[in-house]
């Protein structure tokens, strides 16, 4: 395990936000371990005690990989086997690992215990209702819930994707900071309840309701990484939750260090923009 930095809390107030601002949410930082700094990382998954799953990008670069938590170490690693394809996010239904491709409209679905290729789907052609690319992925104990950088959710039937071997979409929401869509949505986390999902070309995370789309909390986990580390780093992306101890796990695109926190009581700060990265 490499050192663990000082727990941190984010600083605010409880007073009342301002009309239509999510909360800001407080985090501790519990641990650091190293990570892949070779990795752009897409999706991210907790595999069980002191394991992890990873989908990495990049065109001839992709790939599924099982990594120890502790060490960073991959313990195993498939490649996506063709250089055009550019892997994606990644979920996990039982014994499947089901992994995005980001503008090849071709997913690809694991045995997680052994890492053979066992199936794959395509997206159709979009008309508004369909996802446009690959970009993050969860599963929320019924569906399967898909980013495309827009946004919109899409949420996906796994069983009926499955038999007919083409994305099936069951409904969709749009994402809203009050009345204004909130768009780049990429990696997700579906966690009690909640979709967490990263904002592309940010430090954020935005917590969503995923009845409504409203976004009800915002991690902002711009202080992860010494200024020296962010300076060969990429954008955070990677999102993984740990039921039983309540941990979640985080990291981002050539990121040296993977942190496990947890979440704080709610504080209210300024909302920040990313509308330069719009």
């Amino acid at each position: 395990m490499a050192p663990v930095p000082t727990a941190t809390t984010l600083v605010g107030t409880t007073d009342t936000p301002p009309a239509q601002a999510p909360p800001f949410l407080a985090y501790r930082v519990i641990a650091s371990y190293p990570h892949d700094s070779r990795a752009w990382t897409q999706g991210l998954i907790f595999a069980g005690p002191g394991r992890l799953f990873e989908g990495t990008g990049d065109y001839a670069n992709s790939s599924l990989r099982e990594v120890e938590l502790a060490t960073g170490q991959v313990l195993r690693q498939v490649d996506l086997g063709d250089p055009t394809l550019y892997g994606e996010g990644i979920a996990q239904i039982g014994d499947r690992i089901f992994q995005l491709t980001w503008q090849n409209r071709i997913g690809l679905i694991y045995d997680a215990a052994t890492f053979n290729r066992i199936g794959s789907f395509t997206y159709p052609t979009p008309p508004a209702t369909m996802p446009r690319e690959g970009w993050g992925l969860t599963y929320d104990g019924t569906s399967l819930i898909m980013s495309d950088g827009t946004a919109t959710l899409y949420f996906i039937d796994p069983e009926q994707t499955v038999t007919t071997g083409q994305l099936m979409v069951e409904r969709t929401i749009t994402v809203k900071i009050g009345d204004q869509p909130r768009d780049k949505l990429n990696e997700l986390e579906y966690i009690n309840g909640a979709i967490f999902a990263n904002v592309w070309y940010s430090d954020q995370i935005v917590r969503i309701d995923p009845t409504s789309g409203q976004v009800t909390g915002i991690l902002d986990l711009s202080g992860l990484l010494s200024p020296a580390e962010r300076a060969a780093a990429d954008v955070l992306n990677g999102i993984a939750y740990d039921p039983a101890s309540g941990l979640i796990f985080v990291t981002g695109k050539y990121w040296p260090r993977l942190f496990a926190i947890t979440l704080e009581q709610t504080v209210y700060l300024p909302l920040i923009s990313t509308t330069a990265d719009q």
